[in-house]
């Protein structure tokens, strides 16, 4: 089942040159993936009004009328021979936190001939390239991970330093346990006091569509809520053949099963699984985004950034 992409939403996304997961998964240092995923996203993106492309300008805006001058950057002016005001923290244009599941269903594919991203390598991918261009751009970003209970890794700043606390605390990340997404937005909605951009990954498995209220009580509050959707090709095409051995991946639970005699039911229950997830969401006024891990990721980013920079733009 597919989701209706950015185009059709409205929400155009800039062409990007598109990276094959497969490429990526050859590159294990996760800070590369990340820039290189965010560096395709970018491409044929207009440079920001206020910032232009240096991350010099992050924590600066230009000077309009209606300013206070008492901010107004001098050794800036002396350099560029423009007028630039100091922008602090809480003016950033954007309070993002990125959430990432990292129970253990997210470790799919496992094993050492699997040539191609896992389910938390692909979310943490996508997670840091977001963090990056949102970093670069002077917003406000943090990280969350969650298995049964929320863990707040980076509170959402707006500082120099900050992205690679990010990105190491993404790439320490070790899929195992359960997971109870629910509780973890129970405890975020709690805690998330300034209004945020909330960008969830996670497979929704184990009782994760328990979480839709979660979602709706930070939309609620104000909070825009993204869900990414995050799952393997096989979890949707079910290539199984033949007698096969399931393993859990959150518990010891096994068993073992003729695959083409419960194909088309396994296939009437992922489509009542992601029609149920779709249209939770859409009640709860959160978007959501089916990712499948042999997508560009880059897709997804630009797709993201587009609906953000269209969103600032209408709040100007």
């Amino acid at each position: 089942m597919a989701t209706k992409d950015a185009t059709e939403r409205g929400d155009e996304a800039p062409r990007q040159q598109e990276i094959d997961p497969q490429v990526l998964s050859e590159i294990g240092n996760l800070a590369m993936r990340a820039r290189t995923v965010a560096d395709s996203a970018l491409a044929g993106m207009h440079r920001s009004r206020h910032h232009g492309t240096s991350v010099e300008f992050a924590e600066h805006k230009e000077y309009s009328p209606g300013d206070n001058v008492r901010h107004l950057d001098w050794r800036a002016f002396a350099r560029f021979d423009r007028d630039y005001i100091k922008r602090f923290e809480d003016e950033a244009n954007l309070r993002a936190l990125m959430v990432v599941d990292s129970s253990g269903s997210m470790g799919y594919p496992a094993g050492k001939d699997v040539t191609r991203l896992t389910k938390l390598q692909y979310a943490t991918t996508c997670a840091g390239a977001m963090a990056y261009v949102l970093a670069r751009q002077g917003d406000a970003v943090g990280l969350a991970t969650f298995r049964d209970k929320l863990d707040i890794k980076v509170p959402s700043k707006a500082r120099r330093g900050h992205l690679q606390e990010i990105l190491t605390n993404l790439d320490a990340l070790v899929p195992e346990g359960p997971s109870s997404l629910a509780t973890a937005l129970d405890r975020l909605s709690e805690g998330l006091t300034r209004r945020s951009i909330v960008v969830v990954f996670s497979d929704l498995l184990d009782g994760g569509l328990a979480a839709l209220p979660g979602m709706a009580r930070l939309r609620a509050r104000k909070h825009d809520v993204v869900l990414f959707h995050t799952l393997d090709p096989d979890e949707l095409d079910f290539p199984f053949e033949d007698s096969t051995e399931f393993l859990s991946m959150e518990d010891d639970r096994r068993v073992q099963i003729d695959a083409r005699a419960i194909k088309d039911a396994y296939d009437k229950e992922l489509k009542r699984f992601l029609a149920q997830a779709e249209a939770g969401a859409r009640s709860a006024r959160v978007e959501y985004v089916l990712a499948r891990t042999d997508q560009a990721p880059g897709q997804l980013v630009a797709h993201f950034l587009a609906r953000r920079m269209n969103a600032r733009a209408q709040a100007r």
